[in-house]
């Protein structure tokens, strides 16, 4: 499957988990994930709740 959004990619949400352990910020993680920072967020917010 092709994804329009990088944000989206599966591997992109692991990068995300793993920068937030390793004490990236939210900001950082966008810039070098090519994402929003909305993104970032969101998808922290969603593996806190699991």
């Amino acid at each position: 499957m092709q994804y329009a959004y990088q944000g989206y990619l599966p591997d992109v949400k692991q990068k995300i988990s793993d920068m937030a352990v390793n004490g990236s910020g939210i900001r950082d993680t966008a810039r070098v994930l090519h994402i929003s920072p909305t993104t970032v967020i969101e998808e922290l917010k969603k593996r806190t709740r699991d």
